[in-house]
């Protein structure tokens, strides 16, 4: 009897104390676990936005870099009131919102930014044509062409270049929204 009134098993308070410490274990190891899962999904994100705005970005490039002139040609592609063209193979509308050109094919284009997507129309041989650049899932905002080219029947003197700003970000939850500022600047081939 005596060897078992020695035996002492676990008390009230030891058992608290040792569930209490569990406790905040498992509670930090799932804000940890946590904290990487919203990492990983923010890096995603991320990588999303960047790879669809640099695919939007090369075929803009591509285009741009091919433009022909154009001086008035391509000002049919809008409704009233029209833009004026004052330069020699870009121009854009009142406050940059717009660009149009002429490219290799002839064909004037237009970027422009519509239901907070990038979107191309081009008026081909076969009627004009229609669609958007970046998907859905990519909002874009702020969206500026900055144009410096020669004015028409000027003395060519400017390489013509076109500057592109606009914000990006990814459409889904406000934690793992990703915003970026985005600017490009690409030159015609176009030679007088």
């Amino acid at each position: 009897m005596s060897r078992i009134k020695k035996e002492k098993g676990t008390s009230l308070i030891e058992l608290l104390v040792a569930i209490t410490l569990f406790s905040f274990m498992i509670l930090a190891a799932t804000q940890i676990f946590k904290m990487v899962i919203d990492g990983q999904r923010n890096a995603v994100s991320a990588q999303n936005v960047q790879e669809n705005i640099r695919y939007a970005m090369e075929k803009i490039s591509k285009e741009v870099r091919m433009a022909k002139k154009s001086d008035h040609e391509c000002e049919a592609m809008f409704s009233a009131p029209r833009p004026i063209a004052v330069y020699t193979v870009f121009n854009t509308t009142a406050g940059g919102s717009k660009l149009y050109f002429k490219n290799q094919y002839d064909y004037c284009v237009v970027y422009y930014l519509e239901n907070n997507r990038l979107k191309a129309m081009a008026d081909s041989a076969t009627g004009i044509h229609d669609g958007f650049v970046t998907p859905a899932k990519i909002d874009i905002s702020n969206l500026q062409f900055y144009v410096v080219d020669d004015l028409i029947d000027a003395f060519h003197s400017t390489q013509p270049y076109v500057t592109m700003v606009m914000d990006a970000k990814a459409v889904g939850l406000a934690i793992h929204e990703q915003k970026m500022k985005i600017q490009m600047t690409v030159s015609s081939r176009y030679y007088e």
